[in-house]
Formats: structure tokens, C-alpha cells, sequence
């Protein structure tokens, strides 16, 4: 579980995500690429009132530990925005993540979400309507900056709203079913053709502590999201042995997996409500 007295410090982050502090971009890049140094927008949040959370750094393997100064990295921060909720959804907080590199795999690209301070369950989600982070480009950092970090936090009070609304949302034992089969089909790519198996679906649904097991849409979407993320559970493989579900490494596909169970989860509390 995850201590909420606990942030990390900047010095902390370098050890963490050493390509934060990268000064140089990859050699490789076009010379018209504008390097953004992803420490320098952290010290910004710093000045604003974030802190830092949580950090990590896409690995390397030993032949290309040489690239390691550009790996995509992902920093987590804590909005410095206190909104009131009910028992009911915990202690969640709003956070704003910040994924970037130095060797044109990604943009520098801002996504707000929710935080559960019980058990290190980030999920996140878009601004907007267009159902997409905000990515912004390397060569307009100073004008752009501070702007997308405000939107963020104007987009908190709304997170926290669709929080309570999962929470007062009924779940059937049916229902419950559908959507971690169709969880599943977005976390382990089964084509819509294809049956999820029930271990998939049954290794989703488990709930890992008290504070989940409410019939309703929040502890249904938490496990979920816990589950599939951190894997621990044993699902078929393509050959149907039995395999072990690995927890999710990869920044991209992480990021990917939280918006769109978001998205299945604001589906079900439109429908169900």
C-alpha cells in the first residue's frame, strides 16, 4: 500500500527516471527537435503546488543501456486540489501525469486522473470531450505549459462528481460480468469474435480488499483497474495453458488500458443511471 505522508523529492526523482533530467536528446532525432527537459516542467508544478507521487522509466535491455538518458518516463503528481468526497470512494485525490522522452517516442504529454491513496491505484483521465490526452509539442513549452497544467485542475472537481456518480451506480452480478468481459477484451486484445474466458473474467473481479466489494460501479471499476494493471492472477494463454498475468510494464499500453477502462466505465454509469 501506498504511504500518503510519502513524496518523492527531486533528487529522489533523478534516481528514478534519470531521463527526466536529460539535457540532450537522443542522437538520432532531427536537429529541428526541440528537447524538452521534463525536470524543468516538474520544478514548475513544484512552484505551482503539485508533488511528486510516483515515477518510472520505460527499461532498457543491457545491449541498449546506452539509450537509457532518452527512454519514455512517466511522472506522477498530486494536484495541489482538495475536493470533498464520501466514504464511499475512499481517499482519492486528483493527479496530473507527465509522460515525455528525448528520443521522439513521445510527446510531452499531460493526463489528468484519479488517485487512490489506499493501494497505489492510479487511473487516467482525458480532458475534454475528445476522449484524448493533451500532447504538447516540444517547441511551444513556455507558452503552453502552465496553461495545460490550470486546465487540469479546472478538471478535477468534475473527476471527483463522476467518482460519487460510479458510486451510487447499482451493479448486478451480471452486469459486474460485462463489464470485466469487456474490460478484458481491451486489456488482453480479444477480438470481439472471440469468447473471454471465465478466468479472465473471474481473475478481473476479484477484490482484494473490504473497501471494493461494494455492488456498485466504483469498487467494480477500482478492482478492475487493480487487477488488470497489476496483473497476479492466471488466465489462458494462446497455446490454453494456464499462465500467470503479468503486471502492466509498458508506459504507452498503461496509459492506454486506464483511458480506455475510463471510457467502459463512464459507458456503464451512462446506461446503468
Amino acid at each position: 500500500c501506498y504511504n500518503i505522508s510519502m513524496t518523492i523529492t527531486l533528487e529522489q526523482l533523478e534516481v528514478l527516471t534519470p531521463a527526466a533530467f536529460s539535457d540532450t536528446a537522443a542522437e538520432h532525432v532531427s536537429k529541428r527537435y526541440n528537447h524538452v527537459r521534463t525536470a524543468d516542467v516538474v520544478e514548475h508544478l513544484l512552484d505551482a503546488g503539485f508533488e511528486i507521487t510516483h515515477a518510472t522509466q520505460q527499461k532498457t535491455q543491457k545491449r541498449s543501456e546506452h539509450k537509457a538518458s532518452n527512454q519514455k518516463h512517466r511522472i506522477r503528481m498530486r494536484m495541489p486540489y482538495t475536493g470533498e468526497t464520501s466514504a464511499r470512494v475512499g481517499q482519492i485525490f486528483p493527479s496530473m501525469d507527465l509522460v515525455n522522452s528525448g528520443d521522439w517516442s513521445s510527446n510531452l504529454i499531460f493526463a489528468s486522473g484519479l488517485y487512490r491513496f489506499i493501494c497505489e491505484n492510479g487511473m487516467i483521465a482525458p480532458f475534454g470531450n475528445q476522449n484524448t490526452t493533451i500532447k504538447t509539442r516540444h517547441d511551444r513549452i513556455d507558452e503552453t505549459v502552465m496553461a495545460k497544467i490550470e486546465e487540469g485542475i479546472q478538471a478535477a472537481p468534475a473527476l471527483f462528481e463522476f467518482a460519487e456518480q460510479c458510486a451510487d451506480t447499482r451493479m448486478s452480478p451480471d452486469d459486474a460480468r460485462n463489464f470485466a468481459k469487456q474490460a478484458a477484451r481491451i486489456r488482453f486484445d480479444i477480438p470481439e469474435e472471440d469468447t473471454v474466458d471465465d478466468g479472465i473474467v473471474t481473475g478481473l473481479l476479484q477484490r482484494r480488499r473490504p473497501a471494493d466489494a461494494a455492488d456498485d460501479l466504483w469498487g467494480v471499476f477500482n478492482s478492475v483497474q487493480e487487477n488488470g494493471t497489476h496483473g497476479g492472477f492466471r488466465a489462458p494463454s494462446l497455446n490454453g495453458r494456464l499462465r500467470r498475468v503479468r503486471a502492466r510494464s509498458n508506459i504507452g499500453a498503461d496509459m492506454s488500458w486506464n483511458q480506455n477502462l475510463w471510457e467502459l466505465t463512464q459507458s456503464f454509469a451512462n446506461r446503468l443511471n
